[in-house]
């Protein structure tokens, strides 16, 4: 009998436990606020102009206070569906990383290709910047 009743005591704890810390986890995953998305985005900048739309391939990165188009050619990633841009709503990301690593970017050449290569939250559209690679073409 006694057996039975601390089967039954640890059976309670732990739907508890998981009703008290795996709960708050299943939110978060739901809400976007789980781990970040692998993406290398390849495309060129051009100047921000307020009221001109961008594209249907094309967001608005703000670097640093800076803000820029970015024309996106190609993509791939860790998302399984790969129309990760068009999921982006509204069509914006905030580009953060090292001042070394963002340091390029600050004054894109026009028509220059980068490929720029981090992790994406989605939940915030906050790209964080691993590495950055001028291209050629």
């Amino acid at each position: 009998m006694k057996a039975r009743t601390t089967a039954a005591a640890l059976v309670a704890a732990l739907v508890c436990l998981h009703a008290w810390y795996g709960a708050p986890f299943a939110r978060a995953q739901t809400m976007g606020l789980g781990a970040p998305m692998t993406v290398r985005f390849v495309g060129t900048f051009t100047p921000w102009t307020e009221g001109r739309p961008g594209g249907a391939d094309t967001l608005g990165v703000t670097m640093g206070g800076k803000r820029f188009f970015f024309h996106v050619s190609s993509y791939d990633g860790s998302d399984p569906t790969l129309m990760l841009v068009s999921h982006i709503s509204p069509p914006e990301i905030e580009l953060l990383g090292p001042a070394a690593r963002l340091g390029m970017l600050q004054q894109p050449a026009a028509g220059k290709k980068y490929a720029i290569e981090g992790w994406l939250y989605a939940g915030d559209p906050m790209f964080y910047v691993a590495a950055v690679k001028p291209l050629r073409g």
